[in-house]
C-alpha cells in the first residue's frame, strides 16, 4: 500500500456519478435508485416514501397538511386563567389564531401542539387560584399587543 492510499483510503474506483445531479460522489453516498425512473441518485436527490426510493425529480407531492383546527376549539389555558371561556380576552386570542395562525403551515403545527398539550396544563391551573392570576398576568401583554394589532 502506497503513502498516498494510507493518508486516502478512498480509491478513484470508490467514487461514481449521480445520474440526477451529476456529482461526483463516493459510493457510499448513493442513496439508490429510483423506483419510477430507474436513475442511481445520491443522498442529496433521494427521497423515501412508503419504502420506497425517488430522485428528487420523481417524488410525489407530500400529502396534504391536516386540515387545521376550526375555531370551535377552545382556548383551554386562557379559559382556565379567566375562569370563563366568554372572557372577551379569549376572543382576542381566537381571532389571532384564526386569521393569523392558521394561515401557515408553522402555525397550523403549533395550534395542533396546543391542542393536544394544552387540556392537562390548563386542568392544573384551573385549580389554583394563584395559577390562574400567574397565567392572566402572562397573557394579558400579548392580549393588550394583539388588540393594538387589530385582532
Amino acid at each position: 500500500m502506497s503513502r498516498e492510499e494510507r493518508i486516502n483510503p478512498i480509491r478513484r474506483e470508490d467514487y461514481t456519478f449521480c445520474d440526477v445531479c451529476g456529482r461526483k460522489v463516493p459510493l457510499n453516498q448513493i442513496g439508490g435508485q429510483c423506483v419510477s425512473c430507474g436513475r442511481r441518485a445520491c443522498t442529496r436527490c433521494t427521497v423515501m416514501i412508503n419504502d420506497r426510493i425517488y430522485c428528487k425529480d420523481c417524488a410525489p407531492p407530500p400529502p396534504p397538511p391536516p386540515p387545521p383546527p376550526t375555531s370551535t376549539r377552545g382556548c383551554f389555558i386562557a379559559t382556565a386563567a379567566y375562569n370563563t371561556p366568554q372572557a372577551k380576552e379569549i376572543q382576542v386570542l381566537r381571532n389571532f389564531r384564526d386569521r393569523s395562525l392558521l394561515t401557515i403551515r408553522l402555525g397550523q403545527s403549533l395550534t395542533l401542539l396546543y391542542y393536544q398539550t394544552s387540556p392537562t396544563i390548563a386542568t392544573k391551573i384551573a385549580k389554583s387560584p394563584i395559577r390562574r392570576k400567574i397565567v392572566r398576568n402572562l397573557i394579558d401583554p400579548l392580549v393588550k399587543f394583539l388588540k393594538e394589532q387589530g385582532y
